[in-house]
């Protein structure tokens, strides 16, 4: 009955699923640009030599988080359903976002000996107008599958700044000087995993991973669906 009422649809064509659950229909799942191998060591994105270990951006600005793991190369297909989750109140496409992750990066991460999943916060004004935020159902559905506990609160972001995509590198840095802290809790976390729904230039993440670090954070980890070419 659900399914007729509320059927599921695929999140990168919209064409409706055969039963709930289905997540992505198989055309779609074979044409996704997944990172490959060879990969920066640092943030994950997939680099053009076995001999290189950094790729350009973090050659150019070093980063201060461990390594990164992004499953797919930001393009248009993944680009539409990543607005859809964040834009469109598509929160069920967090279920297959998360999946996609846990499939690629599952062991990996659980060698990681994580004390909890952290997501990207965003401003209480924009999660108002939103009505959530992406970053959260992400980490929440991917913490479950993990056996992880998901700390939502962790993280807070007190200024609400322009969008990342209108800046250019420098200015990405600068827009989120201060922007996050963290939040009123008595939890310390050693190791912890950033999670976000798109890695760009990489200037979020390495906000929130200095915050964290000055915190007493020891180690800290990211992944998102997607990761960009750079600046």
């Amino acid at each position: 009955m659900l399914d007729l009422i509320y059927p599921q649809r695929c999140p990168i064509c919209s064409e409706v699923q055969p039963y709930q659950g289905a997540g992505v229909c198989g055309r779609c799942l074979k044409k996704l640009k997944r990172v490959k191998e060879p990969c920066c060591l640092k943030c994950g994105k997939t680099i053009t030599s076995d001999e290189e270990e950094y790729c350009q951006d973090c050659l150019m600005i070093p980063k201060s988080f461990q390594r990164g793991y992004p499953v797919f190369e930001y393009e248009e297909r993944i680009k539409g359903a990543l607005h859809d989750f964040k834009y469109k109140n598509q929160r069920s496409f967090a279920d297959f976002f998360a999946e996609c992750i846990y499939q690629r990066y599952s062991s990996r991460l659980k060698r990681l000996c994580l004390d909890g999943l952290v997501p990207v916060p965003v401003h209480p004004r924009k999660k108002r107008s939103r009505g959530y935020n992406q970053a959260e159902l992400l980490a929440k559905e991917l913490a479950a599958r993990l056996g992880l506990v998901c700390y939502s609160d962790y993280l807070v972001r007190q200024i609400n700044t322009a969008p990342q995509m209108e800046l250019n590198d420098i200015s990405r840095m600068k827009n989120l000087k201060n922007a996050f802290k963290i939040g009123e809790n008595k939890i310390k976390l050693k190791k912890v995993l950033l999670v976000d729904d798109i890695y760009t230039s990489g200037a979020t993440i390495e906000a929130c991973t200095r915050v964290l670090l000055s915190a007493g954070v020891e180690k800290v980890y990211y992944t998102s669906v997607a990761i960009g070419k750079g600046f």
